[in-house]
């Protein structure tokens, strides 16, 4: 009696009909239930919303007790399950064609022979090595009717997945590191052996259901269809593009319609045979990747697909899981042990195994260092939302035992929860940056060349830039290589992309190619300025915002440059008088280049977004504030490199401490008196004129209304970072600070009034492994 009141106090308290009911519980299931916070409970710190679902779907499923199992069957009725599992396919069909969207296939003719081979290599290897153990094992202890079941788990297993790889990568943070792009590159090359091997056993059954000549029908009309989606449809994409006029956007109607056709690809891939995913993935790789088209397909779908249907879908598939079933490795009937439990868990150690020595050795043998070739091996294992859909599949047409697939789904779950943990512990990718080398302009010996990365986000930064490194006057004995970096944020496409101009035959057809061409233009007509005193490279990078340093990193560490410029992250408008924009991705960026990079970082700060001619008639007035410490000396070797230029006003502002500062170092102090000895006493930097200053200050508010009154003479303030460090001259100013990465003059000078119009340079100095 106890339940049937139960239930009628819930109906009598909440007026809802069942139907309403139903799909409240459908809704909590597959939506609400998803966010819930469970990584925190957990404490896993790299997990997906998908990742999350997993356990979520088991929590739901489980049958911790006969009260528990009730509510659940009241939660979802049989009829509700179809309904939702046709909603939940519907998720994953999306999620198949928005992958071949952003799916770059032109990866694959740039791929390595080394990375081809480390992707056949993680499904051939482990795949002969299961049908190897299979026909060892099937003599003896397998029912000749288990064998093609085997075989497709065998199969199943030794799939690498390329969305299942990308989103690993990507949850990670590494995936446009150096490991991530091997990554992906040797993933898609195994997702091209599985579309093989998926064909051949669709073949098969078809063969065997319908008989040779439909199944070459099938066959037949499969290709038929990608020739039609190659030769027509690609074409038609690229009409769109070109139709639309540049930096536009798409038309919503030829988007509406590349979804349309996605699910009419669905309905024929279904007709001729083959199972209904395979249209819309196709139809997705004919797709040119990135804007415009790309962009804006992705830019639709993208919350729908991945916040609601991605999470319902795996919700769903892993709610059939029981843990009870988990644990049942005996036969009812007569007690003995359950060979095909055993047999499927051998089998899939062996192919773990198999797989992870496997993509281990071949990275090993090109001189790969042990944790990154452990680390590629974890990444090239994992498992994900592809195969919890493949086993799903196969249990339905199958006839699964419901304890093999728990134990299938069960090792998925593991493999997806460990994997990532692991990778997060042995593999850190901003290890390579720790700089044991000195990298920074105070270092350079006299008379070398000064190598500077400059990175560039909007076609306003290419001005400063380059008014920036004029100033700096390239000569023979003192050349300047340049290296620019046009940044992009990943948006639309899988894969990250690194261009080097100077290699690149051809020209894609985007939205961004305005903006590289501005870049090429202008640095092109800056190095003919300079001839053999400047020589300039140019690269494009499209990458995820929160990734891009790892790009701006790398070029600096592998081009061995002593300086990385960054623009700052907010924009003037072109009076210099109000904010028309506040980057935060971009500020977050400026923040992880400057904790890990290989050499010195510079923030540029440009009000007055113009070009300065540089001439007698209109001198280039630069100012450098010193205080004193490593920042600030090496802003006065960056200054310096400026006296050459002819056209370049030097003005050396000195804030001296009214009272003795204790705290710092005697050695310090002495070498800094040493360095502006000559300047102070001749107000020369070797033969040229400098103009210098001290002032003594007794607090941050006493430099601070000094600095007011001296920006307006100068176009060019430089000055050191010094972050989080307070001197007596900066007294009182450190806890007003808005913008931690400028450090306290940084900071002040780019308040809204205190620079007027002046450029402001900020410098921090190489961090070496000892100051980490």
């Amino acid at each position: 009696m106890h339940k049937p009141a139960a239930a009628g106090r819930f109906a009598g308290t909440v007026a809802w009909t069942d139907g309403f009911r139903r799909d409240f519980c459908k809704f909590f299931a597959g939506v609400a239930a998803p966010t819930i916070n469970i990584e925190d409970m957990i404490g896993v710190r790299y997990m997906s919303v998908v990742g999350t679902t997993h356990q979520v779907g088991l929590i739901i499923a489980a049958t911790f007790n006969k009260i528990w199992k009730l509510w659940m069957k009241r939660l979802f009725f049989y009829d509700s399950q179809e309904s939702l599992g046709l909603l939940a396919l519907f998720g994953y069909m999306l999620f198949l064609f928005y992958i071949g969207v952003k799916t770059d296939m032109s990866v694959v003719h740039k791929t390595r022979s080394g990375t081809t081979i480390i992707g056949c290599s993680a499904i051939v290897v482990p795949f002969l090595c299961g049908i190897a153990v299979l026909m060892f094992i099937s003599q003896r202890f397998i029912h000749p009717g288990r064998t093609k079941i085997f075989t497709i788990i065998i199969g199943l297993f030794c799939m690498t997945p390329f969305p299942v790889i990308s989103s690993t990568l990507s949850d990670l943070k590494i995936l446009n590191s150096e490991l991530g792009r091997i990554g992906q590159s040797a993933s898609l090359v195994s997702e091209i052996f599985s579309v093989f091997i998926a064909s051949l056993m669709t073949f098969e059954k078809l063969y065997a259901e319908r008989g040779l000549a439909d199944a070459l029908l099938c066959i037949a009309s499969a290709i038929f269809f990608i020739l039609l989606v190659i030769f027509i449809i690609r074409p038609a994409m690229f009409w769109i593009i070109k139709e639309t006029p540049e930096g536009s956007h798409v038309n919503d109607n030829y988007v509406y319609s590349a979804l349309i056709f996605a699910l009419l690809s669905s309905y024929a891939s279904y007709k001729f045979g083959f199972f209904s995913l395979f249209g819309p993935f196709v139809l997705g790789l004919a797709i040119p990747e990135g804007p415009p088209l790309g962009t804006a397909i992705i830019k639709k779908i993208d919350t729908f697909v991945n916040e609601i249907l991605m999470p319902l879908f795996v919700t769903t598939s892993v709610m059939r899981v029981d843990f009870k079933e988990l644990l049942r490795w005996r036969n009812e009937n007569d007690g003995s042990i359950d060979d095909f439990m055993v047999q499927t868990l051998v089998l899939i150690v062996v192919i773990f195994v198999t797989k992870f020595i496997a993509c281990m050795i071949v990275p090993l043998r090109s001189k790969m260092p042990l944790k990154d070739a452990v680390s590629l091996a974890l990444i090239m294992s994992s498992k994900g939302v592809v195969e919890i859909s493949a086993f799903a599949v196969v249990r339905d047409s199958h006839e699964l035992p419901d304890n093999v697939f728990a134990l299938l789904m069960m090792s998925i779950i593991v493999n997806f929860t460990l994997i990532p943990m692991l990778l997060g512990y042995i593999y850190d990718p901003a290890k390579k940056y720790t700089g044991y080398t000195k990298r920074n302009i105070a270092d350079l010996k006299s008379n070398s060349e000064l190598r500077v990365l400059a990175c560039i986000h909007r076609t306003d930064n290419i001005p400063a830039t380059i008014n920036l490194l004029e100033a700096t006057y390239p000569t023979k004995d003192e050349p300047l290589f340049t290296y620019a970096l046009q940044l992009i944020e990943l948006i639309g496409r899988a894969s990250p992309i690194f261009i080097c101009h100077q290699l690149q035959k051809k020209k894609k057809s985007n939205s961004n190619i305005s903006m590289a061409e501005k870049l090429l233009e202008s640095f092109q007509s800056f190095e003919r300025e300079f001839n053999d005193c400047l020589v300039v490279n140019t690269f494009t990078a499209i990458s995820p915002a929160e990734m891009m340093y790892d790009d701006i990193c790398t070029l600096a560490l592998d081009k061995f440059t002593s300086l990385i410029i960054l623009p700052f992250h907010r924009k003037w408008s072109s009076d210099g008088n109000s904010i028309e924009l506040e980057d935060e991705s971009l500020r977050d960026l400026n923040f992880r280049v400057m904790e890990r990079a290989p050499c010195s970082v510079g923030i540029l700060i440009e009000r007055a977004q113009m070009t300065h001619i540089f001439s007698p008639e209109t001198p280039y007035n630069v100012c450098l504030m010193f205080i004193g410490g490593k920042d600030d000396r090496e802003a006065l070797f960056f200054t310096k490199r400026m006296t050459k230029n002819p056209h370049v006003k030097l003005t050396i502002v000195r804030f001296l401490a009214f009272h003795v500062d204790e705290s710092k170092d005697y050695w310090e102090g002495l070498l800094e008196n040493e360095l502006l000895s000559e300047i102070k006493t001749n107000n020369k930097v070797g033969d040229v004129s400098v103009k210098y200053v001290e002032e003594t200050v007794k607090d941050g508010p006493e430099t601070a209304l000094i600095i007011r009154s001296l920006v307006t003479e100068f176009d060019l303030i430089i000055v050191g970072r010094q972050a989080g460090i307070e001197t007596p001259q900066t007294c009182g100013l450190l806890q007003w600070s808005e913008y931690p990465e400028l450090g306290v003059l940084g900071d002040l000078l780019a308040s809204t009034d205190a620079a007027d119009k002046a450029s402001v340079f900020v410098i921090q100095q190489q961090k070496t492994a000892m100051d980490v």
